[in-house]
């Protein structure tokens, strides 16, 4: 269940030229949060999975405005808990929160929330993979594993623009060099060919011979993936040609973004509104709701993450990917219904709408 809580900055953190990591102390909120009056007890501890999200709340030229963010730190560190935001274009909190986020202010969140957590798939064998800022439910994951000593066996691949883009770096790679439970593999995207001569990872964007090459069990393993859209996209197609089961696949996925121009083509999957006699193309990595939108078809919609359950409709027809937070039940997934905001569609979809 997700309450309401107050958060106090105790420290900010550059992680890569574009990224910074925001550390809180629980200030209070809900009774199960307080252990007395004294707004400097740093005793409050926060429950939550490794994996997890919240939702800030923020006021920005006079209203308020919520955006959800993952937790970096681990549950096995009381106390405190951290996210860490990526400066982007156009991201209005995230900007807000790059600009003016220091030391001794407060923000609200309402939390945790999400269900993106191997604690809550339970295996011997994990294949973690992350790209941007996606790395971070993934660093709460990793941390609480060694932090606790656990064997399970973890593979984690993450990919960057560059060696300099590389969040946690240095951690990660101490974190493998101490836990023999633990294999890291990076990716550098925009990394040419003879720079870095040393550099051992991979040069390029994640493919399925790379994917078979750091991790040759990978059909053995749950995997969590995350990071944009159309990453996850192509690294889903990868992992699925190498054998893995898309049932063992769980990926997280953030807010809503229009899709962009260039996505707008001949190439997407087609998705029919059957009662408004509408067609709309999605692109890989796009949600079905996002796609819609661009296209004028307005749809009801809320949080944006699968949680609320307000774009719920029922599915006529094809396959869709469908990463929700808690938004719709398992029977109604069983009758066919979909929530439009978290859907990517595998193949041409008719919806009831």
């Amino acid at each position: 269940m997700a309450d309401d809580i107050f958060l106090q900055c105790v420290s900010r953190a550059e992680t890569t030229r574009d990224m910074t990591t925001f550390s809180f102390r629980i200030a209070g909120g809900a009774p199960e949060f307080s252990t007395g009056p004294e707004a400097s007890d740093d005793s409050h501890t926060f429950a939550f999975a490794p994996g997890q999200f919240l939702s800030l709340s923020v006021e920005i030229d006079g209203r308020p405005i919520q955006r959800c963010y993952s937790i970096s730190s681990p549950p096995t560190r009381p106390g405190t808990l951290s996210i860490t935001v990526k400066r982007v274009n156009g991201g209005y909190v995230s900007n807000w929160l790059h600009d003016n986020m220091v030391e001794g202010m407060m923000i609200a969140a309402t939390g945790p929330l999400g269900r993106f957590t191997y604690t809550a798939r339970p295996a011997e064998k994990y294949l973690f993979i992350s790209a941007g800022s996606g790395i971070t439910p993934v660093m709460s994951m990793l941390r609480s594993v060694t932090d606790s000593e656990s064997p399970l066996d973890i593979t984690f691949v993450h990919s960057a623009r560059s060696v300099d883009d590389i969040p946690f770096q240095e951690e990660l790679e101490d974190l493998a060099r101490s836990h023999t439970n633990v294999t890291l593999a990076f990716a550098a995207t925009r990394m040419v060919a003879d720079e870095l001569p040393d550099w051992t990872g991979h040069r390029g964007r994640i493919d399925r011979a790379m994917l078979e090459r750091v991790c040759p069990d990978l059909a053995d393993r749950e995997v969590f993936l995350c990071g944009p859209g159309r990453f996850r996209s192509e690294v889903r197609t990868s992992l699925m040609a190498a054998g893995a089961s898309l049932a063992r696949i769980h990926e997280e996925s953030f807010g809503f973004s229009l899709p962009a121009a260039e996505d707008d083509s001949d190439n997407g999957v087609v998705v029919d509104f059957s009662r408004r006699a509408r067609r709309v193309r999605v692109a890989p990595g796009t949600t079905i709701l996002a796609a819609a939108a661009a296209a004028g078809v307005t749809l009801p919609s809320s949080c944006g993450v699968g949680l609320c359950g307000s774009c719920k409709v029922r599915k006529l027809s094809g396959d869709v990917v469908m990463n929700h937070q808690g938004g719709i039940r398992p029977r109604e997934i069983d009758q066919g219904k979909i929530l439009l905001c978290c859907s990517e569609p595998l193949s041409p979809v008719v919806i009831d709408y």
